[in-house]
């Protein structure tokens, strides 16, 4: 059986963390590398220091999720590698998921069923990010712009997967040159995939699998609620390009606020 790292970064969230580590080492696999990448939290990290069984690698200042996930990617020692958001809790379906990916060497990226705190299904698949498809959404009231979950109960081949949770072997993610660092929090998820596609793999969706995702949980401390949304523009830019940027968010912001369909948002 294939070898799996799970490469956890956290940036004050070590209670999260916690939870989320102690329900991998309950698992109880010995071919499981669990690594927590340290983004230079303030808060409780002793907590984290202190596990057992774990890689515990604390980095000099907060650079970014892609720059985390690449720090605990250099000294992960397995076949394959877990990509895998702090505020992730596991409920079923690891092994199956890693054997999946083993099975098939067509799939680049694979990714479990996101499920909320209440054990209903999150959206964690992207549609292409394209203009067409958000003016579908925020001028004719069609969903097919933001994140959603196939209905389908078996591996789903998808555009681009979130990247809370994606799996990945250790010679394809060499291969594609690791994470992108331009990115520090947002879209590093989309540029991986697009990454992937462009090398001719597949990105699936394996509802199999399920992780409870409490979203958001390290973003929350860097916006108030209502400026959450501004730290997307850099990241928007960078991956779409200023023009291409624009476009997409005037055709949003124009959307909802004259759509017949803005009231759905």
């Amino acid at each position: 059986m294939s070898t799996l790292s799970v490469i956890i970064p956290t940036w004050n969230t070590s209670i999260i963390t916690l939870a989320n580590v102690t329900r991998l080492l309950g698992l109880n696999s010995p071919k499981l590398e669990i690594i927590i990448v340290d983004n230079a939290s303030t808060d409780n990290v002793t907590v984290l220091k202190n596990l057992k069984n774990i890689i515990y690698l604390r980095l000099s200042e907060n650079q970014g999720y892609g720059a985390a996930c690449n720090a605990g990617a250099k000294i992960a020692t397995s076949d394959y590698l877990l990509f895998l958001n702090s505020d992730m809790e596991i409920i079923k379906g690891l092994n199956s998921l890693l054997s999946f990916a083993a099975a098939h060497p067509h799939v680049g990226i694979t990714g479990p069923q996101f499920l909320n705190p209440d054990l209903s299904i999150q959206g964690s698949v992207f549609p292409p990010q394209n203009l067409t498809n958000a003016f579908k959404e925020f001028w004719l009231g069609k969903k097919s712009y933001s994140k959603f979950a196939p209905s389908s109960p078996n591996p789903t081949p998808v555009w681009a997967l979130s990247g809370g949770a994606m799996l990945i072997s250790q010679q394809l993610f060499t291969q594609i040159g690791t994470w992108d660092n331009r990115y520090h929090m947002y879209y590093e998820d989309l540029e991986l995939c697009r990454s992937v596609r462009q090398l001719g793999f597949d990105i699936i969706y394996y509802p199999t699998c399920q992780f409870i995702h409490r979203h958001g949980a390290s973003g929350h401390s860097l916006a108030s609620p209502q400026n959450q949304w501004r730290r997307l523009i850099k990241s928007s830019q960078i991956y779409h390009g200023l023009i291409y940027h624009y476009l997409l968010n005037l055709i949003i912001w124009s959307g909802q606020k004259f759509s017949p369909f803005k009231s759905i948002y």
